[in-house]
């Protein structure tokens, strides 16, 4: 059990960008490109450590305002767009009620002013330098997406062209200018691999590490931070997730777990769908049912759950309390296949609070299942062994309190 609030923020920073991740489907690994590239032309361009370590953070979370895949594909396939502040702007409220990421909040929300924008009077000098630096990375990688079918080695003349083209109306000449420097070298265009960027990042990542001891707010707060990037994704998503949450607390208080795994329960109902950020928009609102391929999609989401929060060494039974919410008793559940034993009460307890909230909860394809609704689909998945029979229990003994942690609103009796 882990009882200490101590995390890495260069660690929580990487998981953040695991999820945003998630959005690009296919296109991964935006996140880490980009603050390879910012680290090394800040680098070159002798910027202070300090600032060095708080540009990659930066970098590596720039689009935490994203969630949909469709924005996703208009920020890979355009180099500009008119909507392109938006999600700056979520970034940055994501960003700054969380202290100690607060000092991230600024790059984010200007990472795509442009050098000739009258908004730069506006913003200090040296917050604008950074942020025009992770713009300058980000259309650079754009642009690397669009030739992901050509070698890197091959294209990159075309992409510096482009870019130089630039130079004083999206950029700062003079950071182009270092970010030509640093890019003349073919091992910075095949550190860009994703093996050999992998390591770079988690090799940064410790140079730059940075342990604190969070208050119980403070983690949930980050916590908060996963949470609204995936409810961003769509309202269902951001009611799904908060009524998860109160119901496995309440859940783990109507079983007697201790205090601390109340708190966590909360967090892991919070976060358990985060590997839906994968999903393709159109799947994840689909107003009918499922085909095979469609379920394929959906039955990676506890997986990418599971890696997503392993990185975060305080979220490490969160982690497997999150992503073990369709595991079964009998062993048929996804996607670890774990048996009655190999699943603790606290991931038994969100899968419960799962089935309860999803059925509750209007959805774009059906109406609320109401009362009775909720309680015959309990009892069946009950019955085949996917959810615990004890549970079930507490929630019949308990169920009106349960339906207004679930909902949010007291049920309405019939006489």
């Amino acid at each position: 059990m882990v009882n200490s609030n101590r995390v890495d923020l260069g660690e929580a920073t990487l998981a953040i960008s695991d999820a945003v991740d998630l959005v690009g489907i296919t296109v991964l690994q935006h996140g880490k490109r980009v603050a390879f590239m910012a680290l090394e032309t800040a680098r070159a361009f002798g910027i202070e450590e300090s600032w060095q370590r708080e540009l990659f953070r930066a970098a590596l979370i720039h689009d935490c305002g994203v969630s949909s895949s469709e924005t996703h594909k208009r920020l890979v396939n355009e180099l500009d767009w008119a909507g392109s502040r938006e999600h700056c702007e979520r970034g940055y409220k994501l960003m700054y009620d969380f202290e100690p990421f607060a000092n991230l909040a600024e790059l984010i929300l200007h990472h795509h002013t442009h050098w000739e924008s009258p908004l730069r009077q506006e913003i200090k000098p040296g917050i604008f330098l950074l942020s025009n630096l992770i713009h300058l990375t980000d259309r650079v990688d754009a642009l690397v997406a669009q030739h992901q079918d050509s070698d890197l080695l091959l294209a990159r003349k075309s992409i510096l062209t482009r870019i130089a083209a630039l130079s004083g109306s999206f950029f700062d000449p003079a950071l182009v200018k270092a970010f030509l420097e640093t890019s003349a070298s073919e091992a910075f265009w095949l550190t860009l691999e994703s093996h050999h960027l992998e390591r770079q990042i988690n090799e940064t990542v410790l140079h730059f590490a940075d342990t604190r001891e969070l208050t119980s707010p403070e983690l949930m707060q980050l916590a908060k931070i996963f949470a609204r990037i995936v409810d961003d994704k769509s309202r269902f998503t951001a009611e799904h997730s908060i009524g998860v949450s109160r119901l496995s607390r309440l859940l783990g208080q109507l079983s007697g777990l201790p205090a601390k795994d109340c708190e966590l329960l909360e967090i892991a109902g919070l976060l358990h769908d985060i590997g839906k950020l994968r999903v393709p928009d159109e799947v994840l609102d689909k107003p009918g049912p499922l085909n095979e391929a469609e379920f394929a999609v959906i039955e990676r989401h506890t997986f990418e759950t599971w890696q997503i929060l392993r990185r975060v060494r305080a979220f490490d039974q969160v982690a497997e309390w999150a992503s073990f919410h369709h595991e079964s008793i009998t062993g048929n559940g996804y996607p670890f296949h774990r048996h009655d034993g190999e699943i603790p009460i606290q991931a038994r307890i969100v899968a419960v609070a799962d089935v309860f909230q999803a059925m509750a909860q209007d959805r774009p394809y059906r109406p609320t299942a109401g009362p009775d609704g909720v309680r015959a689909v309990l009892a069946r998945m009950t019955a085949i062994g996917h959810l615990d029979s004890t549970l079930i229990a507490r929630v019949e003994a308990n169920f009106d309190a349960c339906w207004e942690a679930a909902t949010g609103k007291e049920r309405v009796k019939t006489t």
